[in-house]
């Protein structure tokens, strides 16, 4: 009886090898991006204690090498060897433990092998084209997300995929929403659109928006707090992909006020 859980994420495939009984709930929450392609990542996920708190939080590196033990979960992974190794305390936990495994992974995989960034942004499609939408904590992400019930079909409120493709960019939906979303706005679709414009939110008492410069738009996707700039050649594969995207798509500073009147006044913002 197989155990394997099966997922692709922004083109890339991997393999959550889960102790027996795990699996079927796991497939159901992640059922939209179940995959039958052979795993270029396998992960070994093993039932144990993890006794660290949100303060003790740690990652420690060696080569390729990276070990880590934050809430729910701690291991190894092997950039190289495209393995990892992790425990958690039982199986209500695992798809956090998932969740952020994989997330780790895909931040640093994703610019070095599908010419992809991970990014920490809520994305919509309007139109039948993508837009994203990225700033600190706070910012209003999820405010854009609620926003968008009735306007656009929203893809993810906390991270999705944005890749390089041969004659467009593409903006790729995840299955890993917000840990404090709504249940109600959580649907997890596995989708993709061409990639219109991302915005860099901040609050204001009335809608504005201002074009940045390539340098400048590099600078605020380095904000988003999920960039693989810890290792060297990471941070070389994710600005070289990033320089290449924000040259290509359009990237705005985007001040708004919550109301649907947004999608009315995104309309009015040229995109390539």
């Amino acid at each position: 009886m197989t155990t394997a859980l099966d997922l692709e994420i922004g083109g890339l495939a991997l393999r959550f090898a889960l102790p027996p009984g795990w699996l079927p709930p796991l497939r159901e929450r992640y059922a939209a991006f179940l995959t039958a392609r052979p795993p270029a990542w396998s992960v070994t996920v093993e039932e144990g204690a993890v006794a660290v708190t949100e303060s003790e939080a740690w990652i420690s590196h060696d080569g390729p090498l990276s070990r880590f033990g934050v809430p729910g979960v701690a291991g190894w992974i092997d950039l190289a060897a495209r393995t990892a190794s992790i425990r958690t305390p039982s199986a209500r936990g695992a798809w956090s433990a998932i969740e952020r495994t994989a997330s780790y992974i895909l931040m640093q995989a994703l610019p070095r092998e599908q010419d992809a960034l991970w990014l920490h942004a809520s994305g919509v499609v309007l139109h039948g084209r993508g837009h994203v939408f990225f700033g600190a904590s706070g910012a209003g992400k999820t405010t854009v997300a609620r926003l968008a019930a009735g306007h656009a079909d929203l893809l993810c409120d906390e991270n999705v995929v944005l890749k390089l493709a041969a004659d467009a960019c593409e903006l790729h939906s995840t299955p890993f929403w917000g840990h404090s979303t709504p249940p109600e706005l959580i649907r997890r679709v596995n989708r993709r659109a061409p990639l219109a414009a991302l915005y860099q939110l901040t609050h204001a008492p009335d809608f504005t928006v201002t074009r940045l410069s390539p340098a400048d738009a590099v600078t605020a996707l380095l904000g988003t707090e999920k960039v693989a700039t810890e290792r060297v050649d990471s941070a070389q594969a994710w600005l070289a992909v990033a320089g290449q995207l924000v040259e290509r798509v359009p990237v705005y500073r985007l001040g708004f006020r919550p109301t649907v009147e947004l999608w009315d006044f995104l309309a009015t913002i040229p995109t390539l």
